[in-house]
């Protein structure tokens, strides 16, 4: 259950970073407090990662790569490849949503 919360925040986070070259966000509050929920979310899953010896975790440092992103775009500060790295964020949130599906 909680991956698929998990999951359906970063569908959210992905959507709204992919549509940031095409939508000012320039200050608007609910991008920074879904950037600031990046942040948490990033720097939890970096902490784990770190505390079980996985130093590398690509998952935790594209959280937090997105909360940074999110953070610009309320400053009015957006370029084109913001959408790819909202549509991996994106692709996340639907593969932690297929894979608690799938899973037992």
């Amino acid at each position: 259950m909680l991956l698929t919360i998990l999951g359906l925040v970063d569908v959210v986070l992905g959507g709204v970073l992919a549509a940031s070259p095409y939508f000012s966000y320039a200050g608007v509050a609910i991008i920074g407090t879904l950037a600031i929920i990046a942040l948490i979310k990033g720097i939890y899953s970096v902490l784990a990662g770190a505390a079980s010896g996985f130093y590398l975790d690509v998952v935790g440092w594209l959280d937090l790569i997105v909360a940074a992103l999110l953070f610009a775009t309320t400053a009015g500060i957006h370029f084109q490849w913001f959408l790819w790295i909202g549509i991996f964020m994106a692709a996340k949130g639907v593969y932690s949503i297929f894979a608690e599906m799938v899973g037992d």
